[in-house]
């Protein structure tokens, strides 16, 4: 085995670390981008994937039909290696079939037509209130404060709050949801597949309980949320299977605040690095839907996609990748690529708005886009605001990266006050 530049190459084939869990894994991906734009690559659990280093070819296997999301072309791929379960790295696409995640079209245009309307620019819009009241109230907790985890007190309540009020999860139950997701995304932990059952066996009994209403003959209006929503639509037209709407309602809850979390920690993070910035969106608070999306572009908090299957033998970017190859664009360095960003390691919020990859592209664009932007915007504009001096309460090296599939710190300690 070889070493290139710290990364260990074993023939064709290029052992990787797990980027999320690293403090700048940026000059990985520069390195990997330089050896082409399709690298063979071996992750730290040891699965065989073809990642994609380069913003165009991104883009071109993104939007390719080839590359599959299907339950039935990742089951090949994961027995042409050897694995198997959500402990070989699937916690979110290979936790159930019948997921947005893990269908093509047809069957995944269907899916998606049914949760459109919940998660519309105009139905996010209506929330806009509610957020900030409950970023507010979170924001009132921490006055007098001389420190806090903004984590733990700030960025995690408001992404598990509002995505379980949009589902219509009882308040009683959210304290178990971090602990489970947590281990249920994090790949080769010990509890990882019992707390995937914990999360499921919940659902299930929701969905349950939810649809004993909707046969009630309960008010639509009594039920609001997308839970009751979907429930409806399968009783109208049997437009969702019982497998689907438990693995829809995980998909949901599941990437709808893991990602959020991980935004609004990274932003914070990113504006305590680089208190110019700090300091110009305090002075010009109309850049913050930029500086979000700058967030997004410089370190979001999804750095890979989810992996996607070769349907069968496809030459791009120079290399022919067999069918039945798992194959994973790594957004973040993508999103890094000189080609498509001017000086592309550089944070700044003034950056003249370009797409970036971290919501993905194609057919399986981000469904929760526009929520993670309300949030991300309402939570970064107003702590900046209350707490103008925030700052790292240790050294970048000691803060702790959660190790799950999302790229986002495990705690950020911050002072307040000068």
């Amino acid at each position: 085995m070889n070493q290139v530049n710290g990364l260990h190459v074993d023939g064709e084939l290029i052992d990787v670390p797990n980027f999320e869990a690293m403090l700048n894994p940026h000059p990985l991906y520069a390195e990997l981008a330089a050896m082409g734009p399709v690298v063979r690559l071996r992750t730290h659990l040891g699965v065989e994937v073809y990642g994609i280093t380069q913003w165009d070819t991104a883009i071109a296997v993104l939007r390719d039909a080839r590359f599959s999301k299907s339950s039935i072309n990742m089951q090949e791929a994961l027995k042409k290696s050897g694995l198997s379960g959500p402990g070989s790295g699937f916690p979110i696409s290979g936790a159930k079939s019948g997921n947005l995640l893990n269908t093509d079209p047809p069957d995944h245009t269907r899916l998606r037509n049914l949760v459109n309307m919940a998660f519309s620019p105009r139905r996010i819009e209506l929330l806009r209130l509610r957020v900030e009241a409950l970023v507010d109230d979170l924001l009132s907790r921490l006055v007098g404060r001389e420190d806090a985890d903004m984590i733990g007190e700030f960025a995690y309540p408001i992404g598990i709050t509002m995505i379980c009020e949009l589902l219509g999860v009882p308040d009683d139950s959210r304290s178990n949801f971090r602990d489970w997701a947590t281990k249920a995304m994090s790949p080769g932990h010990a509890d990882q597949q019992q707390s995937l059952n914990l999360l499921m066996q919940y659902l299930a009994d929701l969905i349950a309980a939810k649809r004993k209403l909707v046969d009630d003959g309960a008010a639509p209006d009594a039920q609001p949320d997308v839970l009751s929503a979907m429930i409806a639509a399968r009783l109208t037209n049997d437009a969702l299977t019982e497998d689907e709407l438990v693995s829809m309602s995980y998909l949901m809850l599941i990437a709808g605040h893991e990602t959020t979390v991980g935004l609004i920690g990274n932003a914070l993070l990113q504006f305590m690095q680089h208190p110019e910035q700090m300091t110009r969106l305090a002075g010009q608070p109309d850049l913050i839907k930029q500086a979000i999306e700058e967030v997004l572009r410089y370190d979001g908090p999804v750095h890979r996609t989810t992996m996607r299957a070769t349907a069968e033998d496809v030459d791009i970017g120079g290399l022919t990748i067999p069918r039945g190859s798992f194959v994973q664009v790594l957004i973040a360095g993508c999103n890094r690529d000189a080609v498509r960003f001017p000086d592309p390691d550089r944070f700044d919020i003034s950056r003249k708005p370009s797409q970036n990859l971290a919501f993905g592209y194609g057919a399986h664009f981000c469904l929760g886009l526009h929520l993670a932007r309300l949030e991300a915007q309402t939570g970064i504009t107003r702590a900046l605001k209350a707490h103008p001096e925030m700052r790292l309460a240790c050294s970048p090296e000691d803060i702790p990266w959660a190790r799950t599939v999302i790229r986002a710190p495990a705690r950020l300690p911050v002072r307040f006050g000068r």
